[in-house]
């Protein structure tokens, strides 16, 4: 009975270390990416605006390389932008590389826009990464008589055409007044 009690702590004791040591950490590719606009700071746009979109990838890792494979720009629209599609190239600890991307903008309301990025980690582990960032925005209608039709443009303009019209004919009929005096 006591032999069994042993054997059983024995084997108790063994299952715990198998399973310590078999937890392998879990890294994860020490990868950054940041996307803004141009200039810094706009966040409010018209439609028909043009948006400067500027991403970067950095490796943030100390001692190892990254290797990106592919990045791509889901766009507001939801059109998908391969900005590298091959062949993968390396970044150095603490490098990075920056992207642009213009976007019309082609309708109101918030738009979101998402930079992917995916490659690996140079590692004992060759780690995955699959990384992404938004920026949002907002885009509104322009204002009255920023993309008025010509019609509506007639409307503003016609008033004062009359008015000057009416003035000159006034100032028309004082001076043949004058010279027939």
């Amino acid at each position: 009975m006591k032999r069994s009690r042993i054997l059983f702590g024995l084997l108790v004791t063994l299952a715990l270390a198998l399973s310590v040591t078999m937890a392998v950490p879990v890294h994860a590719a020490d990868v950054g990416l940041t996307k803004g606009v141009t200039p810094p700071g706009a966040d409010v746009y018209n439609l028909t605006d043009t948006i400067h979109y500027t991403m970067m990838i950095i490796n943030l890792s100390s001692t190892e390389n990254i290797v990106v494979e592919l990045v791509w720009d889901v766009l507001p629209d939801d059109r998908t932008e391969y900005l590298h599609t091959g062949p993968p190239y390396t970044l150095t600890p603490g490098q990075n590389r920056t992207y642009t991307y213009d976007w019309v903008a082609t309708r109101t309301g918030n738009v979101t826009n998402t930079f992917h990025a995916h490659g690996y980690q140079i590692s004992n582990f060759d780690d995955d990464f699959d990384e992404w960032v938004e920026k949002s925005s907002v885009v509104i209608g322009r204002e009255v008589g920023g993309t008025a039709s010509l019609v509506n443009k007639l409307w503003l303009v016609a008033p004062w055409a009359v008015l000057f019209g009416c003035a000159g004919i006034a100032a028309l009929v004082v001076l043949r007044k004058r010279r027939q005096a």
